[in-house]
């Protein structure tokens, strides 16, 4: 390329600077973080955790509630069986005396219906015969004397006991019918009180249960909330985490974006500085020589095998080992490790010369003349000795990132 004449330098080299600064290459990696929430939603979806929250306390609550109303309930049925038993008890008790009054009655009716068939018949047959045979009242009249017996008065007599006797059990009848027809009023009364206790037994039955089927389904519905404020509460983590990692991945994409602009800024220097140097040489190849040195020797290194002034451009450095990685093999993630290699070693100058070992170069080849297979050059181009550093890398460790391990233990590699 023909140098540029020192007239035009002081006009193409500003542009030159700017369009460098502009050339920074877009692509999808240049693109903002994208996919994280926002903290309107992080706020929202702690707003569901919260509310959730409330609900379930309201649930629990409500279900302590339904729990002590089931226990009273529970107590009054238990109370209510209690009654019922004793009522069902006493009915029971009274129904058996009752009984055993109707068998006395009825034993007594039937003692009286006897006596009084027997009474009759006597009395007919002493009439008929016109005298009486004591018979079974022998032994109850024995004061009386046998001569005596057919008379008028001890028949009269013998009537007189008969009738009472008759009477007697008429009335101890009368008085068992009378005692049977109150026990059997008691007995409904009781029989009524026993329905009534049943039937408050089953209604207090059916509350306890009823309470306890409340109690359940509000059991039940606290279950299915706990579960859902559970869901919420990590998908409220969740979203706050991915916010966080937002953040974070922004914070790194506009650190990114800032190194790219300073190393656009120092190419951009670089440029110009080569194209200033340009100029001076065609302005100087213009004057007169007034002396017997060659012109051009303005360069801070040595010249090498290849000739030509060494170019120190640390930024174009790191661009260029950075699009040689895929030639050897390697991603892009292995350029923070080459990157912190070569600039301990050499911060990426192409003439840096370790003063105690002779090593030099960006790679710092030691001897220095190893950088020969790569190209004749090498003394003054930092591409050749790239070139040559990425394959010693690869043949001795594999990788910059085994290189830069080795480095940081032994303080060389």
């Amino acid at each position: 390329m023909k140098p540029l004449p020192w007239r035009l330098s002081a006009v193409v080299v500003p542009l030159l600077v700017a369009s460098l600064l502009q050339a920074v290459p877009a692509s999808a990696d240049d693109a903002p973080p994208s996919g994280y929430p926002s903290w309107a939603e992080v706020q929202q979806a702690q707003g569901n955790e919260a509310a959730a929250s409330a609900e379930v306390a309201r649930i629990n609550q409500l279900l302590v509630g339904l729990q002590q109303k089931s226990g009273e309930l529970g107590a009054a049925a238990i109370k209510a069986g209690t009654e019922y038993a004793k009522a069902h008890e006493a009915l029971v008790h009274q129904q058996e005396v009752t009984q055993k009054l109707v068998e006395a009655s009825q034993q007594a009716r039937a003692k009286a219906d006897s006596l009084k068939k027997a009474t009759s018949s006597l009395v007919v047959k002493a009439y008929e015969s016109g005298g009486f045979d004591p018979g079974p009242w022998s032994l109850a009249n024995a004061a009386v004397e046998p001569d005596n017996l057919q008379s008028y008065a001890l028949l009269n007599r013998v009537l007189d006991r008969t009738a009472k006797l008759h009477a007697d059990a008429l009335s101890a009848a009368q008085a068992s019918a009378a005692a049977t027809a109150q026990e059997q009023a008691a007995r409904d009364v009781l029989a009524q009180l026993d329905s009534d206790a049943a039937a408050k037994a089953q209604t207090a039955e059916s509350a306890r249960r009823a309470a306890e089927d409340s109690v359940a389904a509000t059991e039940g519905q606290r279950t299915t909330l706990v579960a859902q404020l559970a869901s919420l509460t990590s998908t409220s983590a969740a979203v706050a985490e991915k916010y966080q990692e937002g953040q974070v991945a922004l914070a790194a994409y506009e650190a990114a974006q800032e190194a790219k602009r300073e190393a656009a800024q120092r190419q951009a220097e670089a440029a110009a500085a080569e194209a200033n140097r340009q100029a001076q040489q065609a302005q100087q190849s213009q004057q007169p020589i007034s002396s017997g040195l060659g012109g051009g020797g303005t360069g801070s290194g040595s010249r090498g095998g290849g000739g030509g002034s060494v170019v120190n451009d640390p930024a174009g450095a790191r661009q260029y080992a950075s699009s040689r990685l895929g030639a050897y093999g390697w991603g892009q993630e292995q350029m923070q490790c080459l990157s912190q290699l070569w600039t301990q070693e050499s911060s990426w100058m192409t003439d840096a010369t370790n003063p105690s070992s002779g090593a030099y170069g960006v790679a710092q080849a030691l001897p220095p003349d190893k950088y020969y297979s790569a190209g004749s050059d090498w003394l003054s181009n930092y591409r050749t000795q790239i070139d040559w550093g990425l394959g010693y890398i690869r043949d001795r460790y594999g990788s910059p990132c085994n290189a830069w391990q080795h480095e940081m233990g032994f303080n060389w590699y």
